[in-house]
């Protein structure tokens, strides 16, 4: 069954995961640390996925030589996505990494 949401969104542009402004700390120093554990969860979340993506294409490349059947859930990814995932993983550990970089000099 498909559920409708009525709400429409009075930020789009805002990530799902920052959450809604009105559940945030109202103390403007909570809040900005609360914003930037949210972004700093959500880069490790889009790392995590991408190395899972990257992973279940190798299964499924090391299946095949081997005759063997993929499991469920691992798929071939072309080089070029494979080169751009890797891409994507390098920025985003380097934005990571600056992030911590700017909390610990805080």
């Amino acid at each position: 069954m498909v559920s409708r949401h009525n709400k429409a969104r009075v930020r789009p542009s805002e990530p799902f995961w920052l959450g809604e402004p009105s559940r945030h700390p109202k103390d403007p120093q909570r809040g900005e640390r609360y914003t930037y554990l949210m972004k700093f969860a959500g880069t490790s979340m889009a790392i995590h996925v991408i190395r899972n993506l990257l992973k279940n294409s190798e299964a499924f490349h090391v299946a095949r030589a081997a005759d063997r059947p993929p499991e469920p859930g691992q798929w071939p990814l072309s080089p070029t996505q494979v080169d751009g995932l890797y891409a994507a993983l390098y920025f985003l550990r380097r934005h990571g990494d600056d992030m911590l970089m700017a909390e610990q000099k805080a």
